[in-house]
């Protein structure tokens, strides 16, 4: 008995690593933590109950893992084989991830809250230390890295996924200071102000847009539950989004300032996106909109047509696509996008069943973001999408097991 207890507390210690490890700089640590988790879920229980939940889940874990089946599917056509398997690689989490929380659930129904919190307060120290940093090489003369990418550098992250990071973390402890009351009701506000600090740092312009889904939501659900709190709320929260929307970092970035195609991605993001887009589709023939190029070779001729197009900078920096529907429309065609949106509309469905404000916000953020970013190009998104997806898919799914 004890030792089951003790493979349990190594499991959630694992996972709780892996939340913690998200925010933070290097990728590496990320990575290692969810090898320690892999570990221990191998440990936890023995294959045959695990064969036993896989079995009684198999609905589930298909349309969870359906896209990393398409990808290997993908290989059987694609022509760079070494890119293929690279991708594969990276994506692994989204394999296996749901196979592990599948053999989880009243587990992740019990804690669930509790690792999203460590992963909340992790992403808050991560920006304070971001902002120390900034802080103190400026002090010194080094510079200033306050804004946009200079202070995504500091946490070796890209900007538009710290930013959804940090749009996660004031979900929850919004969530939180609404629902749970969990956290100390101003150490809450004190993350949400220091959040919204950072996104309008940040300068990511898709987290605005993210910021308003989310206020919209909390009002509509204050509307339903708590008409007395609706005035106030829609108050501070359209302050609080007219301070960063119409502040001059804001406007200078959504203005377009310069002719000079290199700083195209600095002025005026719309255009770029749609540069991104039209140059990527370009490069599809009829067959491949139905099965893509293949897992490897998604990326072809893409910078040529950059190139094409007079997009220079995307040609020298090896851009992506900048939007995870065409990403999946290039490499696997309409059977990639859709068994992604599968995958989303998986844990969607079951989070509206229950109820959970908490996972239709999250979700319904990973469909905003894809629009203007290639989600899944990195692991940071990988791992927080394959996460997320398979905690509010099987927390919610045991849940409803529980109440029929």
């Amino acid at each position: 008995m004890e030792i089951n207890k003790l493979k349990q507390h190594f499991f959630n210690w694992s996972l709780a690593m892996v939340f913690i490890t998200l925010p933070m700089p290097k990728y590496s640590l990320s990575t290692q933590a969810f090898i320690v988790l892999c570990i221990a879920w191998l440990l936890q229980s023995s294959f045959k109950e695990k064969a036993l939940t896989i079995k009684k889940n198999l609905a589930s874990l298909g349309l969870l893992s359906g896209l990393y089946i398409v990808l290997i599917l993908g290989m059987l056509y694609t022509q760079n084989t070494s890119h293929g398997l690279e991708q594969l690689k990276d994506k692994l989490p989204l394999l296996l991830l749901p196979f592990i929380m599948a053999t989880n659930q009243e587990n992740l129904l019990k804690n669930k809250y509790n690792f999203v919190k460590i992963f909340s307060i992790s992403v808050v120290l991560m920006a304070v230390f971001a902002f120390l940093k900034a802080s103190y090489m400026y002090t010194q003369g080094l510079g200033s890295y306050f804004v946009y990418d200079k202070l995504a550098l500091l946490l070796d992250k890209h900007t538009t996924y710290y930013s959804l990071y940090c749009v996660i973390a004031l979900v929850y402890f919004v969530y939180d200071m609404l629902y749970l009351k969990r956290t100390n009701k101003f150490l809450s506000l004190l993350g949400i102000v220091v959040l919204l600090v950072f996104i309008y740092l940040l300068s990511a312009r898709i987290a605005i847009l993210a910021l308003l889904l989310v206020a919209i939501y909390f009002i509509k659900i204050q509307i339903t539950q708590k008409r007395q709190k609706v005035f106030l709320s829609l108050i501070v929260i359209t302050a609080l989004l007219s301070t960063l929307l119409f502040s001059s970092n804001y406007v200078a970035r959504f203005e377009s300032i310069s002719e000079n195609p290199d700083k195209i991605t600095e002025n005026n993001e719309l255009n770029t996106r749609l540069v991104h887009w039209k140059s990527a589709l370009e490069t599809l023939k009829p067959i491949n909109y139905l099965i893509g190029k293949g897992t490897g070779d998604g990326k072809e001729n893409l910078y040529n047509q950059y190139l094409k197009n007079d997009f220079l900078v995307g040609y020298k920096n090896k851009y992506n696509t900048h939007n995870e529907y065409i990403e999946l429309l290039l490499s696997n065609g309409f059977i990639g996008v859709f068994s992604y949106i599968i995958l989303l509309l998986t844990a969607l469905v079951y989070a509206i069943r229950m109820n959970d404000i908490f996972g239709i916000l999250i979700v319904l953020l990973f469909f905003m973001y894809g629009i203007t970013e290639s989600i899944l190009e990195r692991q940071s998104g990988i791992l927080i999408v394959a996460l997320l997806c398979s905690i509010i898919h099987f927390s919610n799914k045991k849940k409803l097991e529980i109440n029929n």
